[in-house]
């Protein structure tokens, strides 16, 4: 049995040696684009040559579980460090830092505007950041950068200020995290203006600081003033009925599959008299029965179903939203256009499937075999719908024939170019 010492230089000596695996493993991504490069600018040149490294991300993205946005970064980041970071890159295949400390490198290299500046981060980097947490290592090389290079901030600055954005990260419970990437001075004086305008509040208010800064922002922001209900945002969600009508607390979801919603607010936001509902029909296990139709192309009607059945992009990594999608035949026409043999595919895998890169068959409504160039083959399944059965006590009339009922789509109609099916909540 290993003692304290000994232990703690086990811990230390893993932690080494996962770093050097996923080197490795960035070296071998790397590799394996590299090979599609050359093999397909040998054979037609260089666009050919894209074509092929598009295929390999793909392929890489199903093998690895990992979005293919994220491949092709880590291949990108790996080509620089190779390239640029001597250095750094033996010092992360030799297990000296970690993936962590190898990123924080990376990014505040690509920060820097001149080459040399990037060399001499290159020279001091492993000595430094292998001795510092995180945190610290982090705000070292701010520092490292903002003093190599003070003349060039305001060019650093308006490279960061072109990439700034807003996002959503679901949060479970019915929340979700908004982030925005502003301007450090906007920035600060929104929290300053929030902070006052929640100190202003009544004192028998009972909220935290905390929620009565979450709470104005979001009332500023949709315009609600002296209870008005302000914008009104589009939402698309499916909810078993037995829920919308209280027998049952099965919760609802979006229809992108990006975030649950409880019952009880779903049931809230139906209260709204602009609500609007459509029907929805499944088997016992929440599998939206099929939809057929006589034309090539897909009516709104089945582009709905999809939407519902499948919520996102049926290639097994991506998370596009199916109304974001082209609607795929799994066969080609003149194949039938129906649900069983359709589905929302994002371009770039729709188009890798048109040049043959990547095969697909529908052996069920709604499942995806995919199969790559190296022959390969991963399956995609849609989530079920969320279902829940009725209380034993229920007076409303639970027989059917032909599957479990959905209500989907809380709020207004949409305008015609919009989405069937989907409605509108605060």
């Amino acid at each position: 049995m290993l003692d304290d010492r000994q232990t703690i230089e086990q811990v230390v000596m893993r932690r080494q040696a996962i770093a050097a695996l996923e080197a490795a493993e960035a070296h071998d991504l790397l590799a394996v684009v590299d090979r599609a490069c050359a093999t397909g600018e040998a054979s037609g040149g260089a666009a050919q040559g894209r074509r092929r490294v598009d295929a390999a991300v793909h392929e890489l993205s199903l093998a690895m579980a990992l979005p293919v946005p994220t491949v092709e970064r880590r291949v990108a980041r790996a080509r620089r460090l190779r390239a640029t970071m001597p250095q750094v890159w033996q010092a992360w295949l030799d297990g000296r830092i970690s993936t962590a400390d190898v990123t924080a490198v990376d990014r505040a290299a690509c920060r820097l505007v001149h080459q040399q500046s990037v060399a001499e981060l290159d020279d001091v980097a492993v000595d430094r950041v292998e001795r510092l947490t995180p945190g610290q290592a982090a705000r070292w090389l701010d520092r490292w950068v903002e003093r190599s290079e003070p003349a060039e901030s305001a060019r650093r600055h308006a490279i960061a200020h072109r990439d700034r954005k807003v996002a959503l990260r679901p949060l479970g419970d019915g929340m979700t995290r908004l982030t925005a990437d502003l301007t450090a001075g906007d920035a600060t004086a929104i929290m300053q203006k929030l902070s006052g305008c929640a100190h202003q509040l009544p004192a028998d208010d009972g909220r935290t600081i905390d929620q009565a800064r979450a709470d104005l922002l979001a009332d500023t922001l949709l315009g609600r003033r002296g209870g008005g209900l302000g914008y009104r945002a589009v939402i698309g969600v499916t909810v078993p009925l037995s829920s919308l009508m209280g027998f049952s607390d099965a919760p609802g979801e979006l229809t992108d599959r990006s975030a649950t919603i409880p019952a009880h607010i779903v049931r809230a936001a139906t209260t709204d008299p602009h609500s609007l509902l459509y029907r929805l029909v499944t088997d016992d296990v929440g599998n939206l029965l099929t939809v057929s139709w006589l034309g090539r192309f897909a009516p709104e009607r089945l582009r709905q179903v999809l939407e519902f059945r499948d919520g996102t992009s049926v290639f097994p990594t991506s998370s596009v939203p199916a109304r974001l999608c082209d609607t795929d035949h799994s066969e080609p026409w003149p194949a039938e256009t129906s649900a069983a043999n359709t589905g929302p595919l994002n371009r770039r895998a729709h188009n890798l499937k048109t040049e043959g890169h990547l095969r697909v068959r529908q052996p069920a409504p709604g499942m995806f075999e995919w199969t790559t160039s190296t022959g390969h083959t991963y399956t995609s399944t849609p989530e079920p719908l969320p279902i829940a059965g009725w209380d034993a006590e229920s007076p409303v009339d639970t027989r059917r024939t032909d599957g479990r009922e959905h209500l989907a789509g809380v709020g207004r109609p949409p305008p015609p170019a919009a989405r069937a099916g989907v409605g509108s909540a605060d």
